[in-house]
């Protein structure tokens, strides 16, 4: 017998939350899922390599300096990017508790599994907030929100990290197939 999650449906009448339904636990991503998963990472690799100039144009800022062009443009594009990865992070959470997600292999041991959902709890929660608290700082000019920002992304560093070391210790050492299931969609 499957096992089940929880997943809140919202009535097409009323527009109210009901009970939580029954979402089956899936045997492997959709390939939206997938795409949506490999979009964001990209995008976070755009965001971590093309920093520099959001830093520069908040130094000019925060210093009352004007802030050069190429800063400006840079910055610009890192905010929308950050905005980007918000809609696509809130879509992919969406899918996960409609939808469902696969679950991790029985034999894993529990450490592990708590592990992983700590990581993907982390992550999921820096790319939804960092995306909100960048924003704060970069259009209300909320500088704490900047230091946090700053503090976030190095933590969002180190656990995709560990996130892609887990993958890859599933992969060589477990065999688990846990890895190849973000690559090739359920069918």
């Amino acid at each position: 017998m499957p096992r089940l999650r929880l997943a809140l449906k919202r009535n097409s009448l009323t527009g109210n939350l009901e009970t939580p339904m029954p979402a089956p636990v899936r045997k492997g991503y959709s390939t939206l899922q997938i795409a949506l998963h490999w979009a964001v990472a990209g995008l976070i690799v755009v965001q971590f390599l093309g920093h520099d100039s959001m830093e520069a144009a908040w130094r000019a800022l925060r210093r009352g300096e004007a802030v050069p062009a190429d800063a400006a443009s840079g910055a610009n594009f890192h905010a929308i990017v950050g905005l980007v990865i918000l809609v696509l992070a809130l879509w992919r959470l969406y899918l996960r508790f409609t939808r469902g997600v696969p679950a991790l292999p029985e034999n894993e041991p529990a450490p592990l599994k708590w592990l992983a959902h700590g990581t993907h709890y982390a992550i999921y929660a820096l790319i939804v907030g960092m995306p909100i608290g960048g924003a704060a700082a970069w259009f209300l000019g909320v500088a704490p929100a900047a230091q946090v920002h700053g503090l976030a992304a190095t933590a969002l560093f180190w656990l995709v990290l560990l996130h892609l070391a887990g993958g890859l210790f599933q992969a060589v050492v477990m065999r688990s197939g846990v890895l190849a299931r973000m690559a090739i969609p359920e069918e």
